[in-house]
């Protein structure tokens, strides 16, 4: 199977996803993709998303060395399953944002999460479920 194939978007932005590569990341008509941009690369990834679901958090937090760390390690503490985060300086040296894409996350455990995240140091805090 190729591993490369130019496509054509539509006039609505659509791209088809070659069968070949449907067939094999067993993707169906209804099938959820994770559509994340390299912004370095200028480069689109397409991520099978097996979750029914997807929480997606947006996360404000310093932007000084050692931060995000410490916001990451509050999130492993509480079992959040990360699959995807970006993060970027809003003001270099003094805020960033860390926008995270998750295994769902209920209502219940999401209040758990807000106050572990906040207790790290996150200055905002803002989640969403898909």
């Amino acid at each position: 199977m190729a591993t490369s194939s130019i496509e054509r978007l539509d006039s609505k932005g659509r791209i088809v996803i070659p069968v070949g590569f449907r067939d094999f990341l067993r993707l169906k008509s209804s099938s959820q993709v994770l559509v994340s941009l390299d912004g370095e690369r200028a480069q689109l990834i397409i991520t099978p998303a097996t979750e029914k679901q997807l929480t997606v958090m947006k996360i404000g937090i310093s932007d000084k060395p050692g931060s995000l760390a410490k916001i990451a390690k509050a999130l492993a503490d509480v079992g959040v399953d990360l699959i995807s985060t970006e993060s970027h300086s809003m003001s270099r040296g003094k805020s960033a944002e860390w926008q995270i894409t998750c295994s769902p996350i209920s209502e219940k455990n999401l209040a758990t999460v807000r106050k572990s995240i906040l207790k790290s140091g996150a200055n905002t805090f803002t989640a969403q479920n898909l």
